[in-house]
């Protein structure tokens, strides 16, 4: 008991005599941190905003255009396209505009600040872009079963002369549609999940730099 006693005594002599860091300094490496992951959450926004662009460019052609208007749905496209890139655009310029501001921030409860409205941005992107791939596929699927000639060969006639949908064909394609936006969910979960759990450690190490102050 007593060497470890002495050996306790020693460590602690031993960590007394370690250069003992500022809390600028801890500020200034938090900041870095801070900033260098908002500049990755831009960059991931930017080559999102790039992939698929490059992606619609090169699935659009004849046939496809040629299906919108059988659903009557290439008006719409173009409506729903428009604005789609717009409010991305608008994400990109606030993902770049806190970049900045954060790189000038030189205040630790202002950067505290800036930190919990850039985590709330992502996950407003994140909503949006889940939102509307939720409501895009069902206006798809409401079109096609009114004018996609495939899906009425599906319609069953009932005794009073009403036509509808198999139950089993709306749970099967309900079920995949789910699957796939929850698909989309963990790609946003991996992708942006990561970096706001980081700037998430480093508004609790701020939080402890202001309460130190």
């Amino acid at each position: 008991m007593d060497e470890l006693e002495f050996l306790k005594k020693d460590w602690k002599r031993q960590e007394a005599d370690l250069p003992k860091v500022s809390i600028d300094s801890l500020y200034k490496m938090i900041h870095k941190r801070s900033s260098s992951i908002m500049k990755w959450i831009l960059y991931i926004s930017i080559i999102e905003f790039l992939f698929w662009t490059i992606l619609n460019a090169f699935t659009i052609n004849t046939k496809s255009l040629n299906s919108l208007k059988e659903l009557h749905l290439y008006e719409f496209e173009i409506v729903a396209t428009f604005i789609h890139y717009c409010l991305l655009i608008y994400f990109i310029y606030i993902f770049y505009k806190n970049y900045k501001e954060v790189q000038t921030t030189e205040n630790t409860s202002i950067l505290m600040k800036r930190i919990l409205k850039v985590r709330k941005t992502v996950n407003y992107y994140v909503i949006y872009n889940l939102v509307m791939a939720f409501v895009i596929g069902m206006i798809v699927f409401i079109a096609s079963a009114l004018y996609s000639p495939k899906i009425q060969k599906l319609y069953i006639v009932s005794k009073d002369g009403s036509t509808s949908l198999p139950l089993t064909f709306i749970i099967t394609f309900l079920a995949m549609f789910l699957f796939m936006i929850g698909i989309f969910w963990l790609f946003y979960k991996l992708l942006y999940g990561i970096l706001l759990r980081r700037l998430q450690r480093n508004y609790k190490e701020l939080n402890k730099l202001e309460l130190r102050n």
